[in-house]
């Protein structure tokens, strides 16, 4: 299960920042099957000496590509208030993205000096996303109210750390190898339409 976001008429300057990180992908139709066969998800980390991250299995996600910027237009488009990051924390990587419409399911990986980062939006509550887990220990709350969110879930999960954000009918959950590298990305996030008028 994975989650999505919503569409506007400014969404194309809003989405400066997907273009210029990924490319232009729109000579690439996206039929969300990935011609290789393979998810990112399954890419060797760029940190080879960082522990794998076991991250919470929500199914059969959507095939992530480096060139996301269709399937981000698509999303939003769907009515999925589309998270991606801002700017993103010195040594972070961006793998790609990917979006699935039913269920809708919007994801983002990306790779930090500590390891592997995973950022899914699905529909529902985080309590709905999340209830089926195994391996869940619930943590303290982690307030970002200065960072315009307010209070995130947050979890371990076998040694990892899992945030969790309820926004507008989906929930927006990051999964990371510890608290201040999810954190990071949690600060950095804004909706997409939102992203590129903060570029200006």
């Amino acid at each position: 299960m994975r989650l999505t976001r919503a569409i506007g008429p400014a969404l194309g300057a809003s989405l400066v920042l997907l273009a210029a990180a990924c490319g232009d992908d729109a000579d690439t139709p996206d039929t969300g099957v990935d011609p290789s066969g393979e998810s990112s998800s399954e890419t060797p980390s760029e940190t080879p000496d960082a522990p794998p991250v076991p991250p919470v299995d929500f199914g059969d996600e959507p095939a992530v590509k480096k060139s996301y910027e269709r399937s981000a237009l698509r999303a939003t488009s769907q009515h999925l208030i589309t998270m991606v990051p801002s700017v993103l924390p010195d040594g972070w990587t961006t793998i790609g993205g990917g979006y699935r419409p039913d269920p809708q399911w919007w994801r983002m990986e990306f790779t930090a000096p500590s390891g592997d980062v995973v950022l899914d939006q699905l529909p529902g509550t985080a309590d709905e996303a999340l209830a089926e887990q195994p391996d869940l220990t619930a943590v303290d709350d982690v307030d970002l109210s200065d960072w315009g969110t307010g209070a995130w879930s947050a979890w371990d999960h076998l040694g990892a750390t899992v945030l969790a954000y309820d926004l507008k009918g989906s929930t927006v959950v990051l999964q990371g190898p510890d608290l201040e590298t999810v954190r990071g990305l949690a600060e950095s996030l804004l909706p997409a339409d939102d992203a590129g008028e903060q570029e200006g």
